[in-house]
Parts: C-alpha cells; sequence; structure tokens
C-alpha cells in the first residue's frame, strides 16, 4: 500500500523534529532546511532530476553530496535516506511539516498581512504584537503584501484565522447589504 504525500511529510517531519529536539539542534536544523528548501523553490527540475529513471545513479549521488554539503550529520542523514527510500520528492512538504511542528512547539504563528500601501517597521511590529494576543502566540512572523485593489485597511491571514478589516471587502458588504 502505497502512502500519500502528507502522511509521508508527517511521519518524516515528526521524526525530524522530535530527533532535532532530543539533540537540542532545532534552531540549525530549521535554518539548514530552510536553505535547502530555497534551493528547492530556486530548481524545481531538482525532484525531477533526483527521481528521473534516465538519470545514472552516479549522477544522482554527485547531485545529493553537493545538496549535503555543509549541513549537519542530522540533515545530510535526512536526505541520505529520503533518496534511499525513494522520498526525496516529498522533501519539501516533509520541511514544511518539520517547520510547522517548530513553529507549534514555539508558539509562533506566521501569517499574512495585506495593505494597501507599505507599512514601516513600527506598524508591522504593532500589528504582530496585535495579532500575538489575539492567537495567543509569542511570536508573529509576518509576510507583507502590497494590494492597492484593497483600498486601506488590512486583511491579516494565518493557517487558522482570518481578519479581513479592508475598504474594499467594506464597500462589498455595503452593497449586499443595499441588493436585498
Amino acid at each position: 500500500m502505497a502512502l500519500d504525500k502528507q502522511t509521508i511529510a508527517k511521519r518524516y517531519g515528526k521524526a525530524l523534529f522530535e530527533t532535532a529536539k532530543e539533540q537540542d539542534v532545532l534552531t540549525e536544523t530549521s535554518s539548514e532546511l530552510a536553505q535547502i528548501k530555497q534551493v528547492l523553490q530556486a530548481e524545481p527540475q531538482f525532484v525531477d532530476f533526483m527521481t528521473s529513471v534516465a538519470i545514472k545513479h552516479d549522477a544522482k549521488l554527485e547531485m545529493l553530496k553537493n545538496l549535503q554539503s555543509g549541513t549537519s550529520e542530522l540533515t545530510s542523514n535526512l536526505l541520505a535516506m529520503l533518496y534511499d527510500y525513494r522520498r526525496i520528492a516529498n522533501l519539501e512538504d516533509i520541511i514544511d511539516e518539520f517547520n510547522r511542528l517548530t513553529d507549534e512547539d514555539e508558539k509562533t504563528v506566521r501569517a499574512t498581512v495585506t495593505t494597501a500601501v507599505e507599512l514601516d517597521q513600527t506598524r508591522k511590529d504593532k500589528i504582530a504584537a496585535s495579532f500575538a494576543k489575539v492567537v495567543g502566540a509569542k511570536k508573529v512572523e509576518l509576510e507583507t503584501v502590497v494590494d492597492p485593489e484593497i483600498i486601506g485597511g488590512v486583511v491579516l491571514k494565518s493557517s487558522s484565522y482570518v481578519f479581513d478589516g479592508s475598504i474594499k471587502s467594506k464597500i462589498a458588504n455595503i452593497k449586499r447589504l443595499l441588493l436585498k
């Protein structure tokens, strides 16, 4: 029975998280995985290369060694194991699961804030602090997006919370009420 992507990501991500936590290397592992994820996103053909039957095993091992260079033993072992078990295509999902578990452990929430104009650091900090109180987080990592179409206000989204205080949505609500 073949496992689905989500099950694979959860199993490997959890095992990696627990091992990194036991070894007290969460920060180091998280940093290495962030760098690997950047490589995966910059080189989307990497997974195709590593899973292709047309590519020789030696070429794949050389590519794997390049990815492993400069990483800790834990991260290097993860990459080797994923390659050996033919799960290298799940690497990005495993990294995402590891990050989710790390955020949960550290009570960190990642959110996207959309505004009509660029926010200065003071406003970002105020929004992050207010949102942290609402969701009970110790830390909020904000990704900012500028979208002039929302006209004004703020749209704040995390994995479990959406706050739409944009003028665009308020106008849409008024229109809806007028058309009733």
